[in-house]
């Protein structure tokens, strides 16, 4: 029997992937990016890494730091780029990179906004037109998963059972473009949905689901104390759920979870008996990822290991 699940099914995306490459995965969390890749070969989702890719400038955008204009052309940019790699179809392991390429997507089908980017383009010999605009798709990672679900129940290799989890919805995949939301974007529950079939407990729509993770880009660095402030009611409201797992959709949130869990518990003497993972990892790891050499629990400040015992994860793997 099929797990229920409440997201919409959607088209399968096989093909004309671009794995979309995120400065913080790739410097925090390389992992999930190793993981992604290894499930879209499971899936048969035929995918590139495209080495002309260029960061999406989110982060300095969201922090003040960088013009809209320089961030919409270099997003027109990499819409040209993976439009002549034959891959349009931009594969978001991040959840800013899926919310600022949008924005600039949109920002581009104003003329004069397409003009004055291309003027800066036609530097570069490129053109964002409307053949480019008409080809280039933009799809957080998770929505691509979705689209091939139905291959998961055939590919589990070590059952999750009992293992309760919730989601963390990311603000700038949920709450950006609210109407493009696979399934409801106030309870969003494509990674609960895709776990189903493990044998996951799912929390479901719990109390403060949509609650900030508290990481605000520069808030984080600015406002220290209000940044953990709404990490920890968060962390309070998960350990209420008692989950094992709380599963994140986005790197600047696995960031403000993972890095801060054990600090923020130290001085607020409060226990938060879970752990953070990514969607993708969780997956993985259901599915017989090794998770060193494929999820990279190594690079994770939280000690995972009891998890991965309990899984039997630290058993030998069973692919690479």
């Amino acid at each position: 029997m099929r797990a229920v699940t409440t997201t919409p099914t959607i088209p399968p995306i096989t093909k004309g992937v671009q794995v979309f490459r995120s400065c913080l995965i790739s410097t925090e969390y390389p992992g999930v990016e190793a993981a992604t890749k290894w499930l879209f070969e499971r899936f048969d989702i035929e995918y590139i890494v495209n080495p002309d890719q260029s960061c999406c400038t989110g982060l300095g955008y969201y922090s003040d730091m960088m013009p809209f204009p320089t961030t919409a052309a270099i997003a027109a940019r990499n819409s040209c780029v993976a439009v002549e790699a034959g891959h349009p179809i931009q594969s978001y392991l991040c959840s800013t990179c899926y919310a600022i390429n949008k924005k600039a997507r949109n920002v581009l089908e104003v003329p004069e906004y397409r003009k004055g980017v291309n003027d800066v383009l036609a530097e570069i010999g490129r053109e964002y037109n409307d053949e480019v605009a008409g080809k280039i798709r933009h799809h957080h990672t998770l929505e691509i998963l979705w689209s091939r679900h139905e291959a998961i129940p055939g590919l589990i290799k070590r059952r999750l059972d009992g293992i309760k989890v919730a989601t963390h919805p990311a603000c700038h995949y949920c709450k950006v473009f609210p109407d493009e939301v696979v399934g409801d974007s106030e309870n969003f529950m494509i990674p609960e949905d895709l776990l189903a079939d493990t044998g996951v407990i799912s929390t479901g729509n719990y109390n403060e689901k949509t609650t900030h993770c508290g990481a605000g880009f520069r808030q984080r660095f600015v406002n220290p104390a209000i940044s953990q402030a709404v990490t920890r009611q968060k962390l309070k409201r998960l350990a209420q759920e008692k989950v094992d797992v709380c599963v994140h959709m986005c790197p600047n949130c696995a960031i403000q979870f993972d890095r801060h869990h054990d600090m923020i518990s130290s001085v607020s003497g409060e226990e938060y008996p879970f752990v953070h993972l990514h969607v993708q990892q969780l997956i993985a790891l259901a599915l017989g990822a090794d998770p060193d050499t494929v999820c990279g629990v190594q690079s994770h400040s939280q000690n995972v290991e009891p998890i991965l015992e309990r899984i039997g994860a630290r058993e030998q793997a069973v692919a690479r």
